[in-house]
């Protein structure tokens, strides 16, 4: 049974964007959430333990069906890097060095593990209810005072 199955049609849309490009706030927009509050609801969309394992799943199954290994993708950034060095084409290094951080995790924000007392737990929840408009509200009553 395929995971995105059990999520709405938008979350799916959402999957299906974020895989084209790996942009989550374009990846919203496309799938028809809020412009205005795109960046945060990719951000808890890809936080969110179902769409992350779907997206994951479709990563493994796309490397799997190309044959395309991890090592295989360093070795040939590798080269990249030692290929400009040789052409005295900074950019390039900077470039290709920045791909190898990001497919090896050194780019990842550092997952900290907070726990809630049962009245955050229920002012997440309220939170993470709301549209992306109560959203952008909240925020800007919070702004002003």
């Amino acid at each position: 049974m395929d995971i995105t199955s059990s999520l709405t049609t938008r979350r799916a849309r959402f999957i299906e964007e974020y895989l084209l490009d790996g942009n989550g706030t374009q990846a919203a927009i496309r799938a028809g959430y809020g412009a205005v509050g795109a960046r945060v609801t990719a951000h808890r969309l890809l936080t969110n333990a179902a769409i992350s394992s779907a997206i994951e799943a479709r990563q493994r199954a796309d490397a799997q069906r190309l044959g395309v290994e991890r090592q295989d993708v360093l070795k040939g950034l590798l080269e990249a890097v030692n290929m400009a060095r040789e052409q005295t084409n900074p950019a390039a290094m900077v470039a290709a060095l920045r791909e190898i951080g990001k497919l090896m995790g050194l780019y990842a924000p550092e997952r900290v593990k907070v726990d809630l007392d049962a009245r955050q737990a229920v002012e997440l929840g309220r939170l993470e209810a709301m549209s992306d408009e109560e959203l952008v509200a909240v925020m800007a009553r919070g702004a002003t005072g």
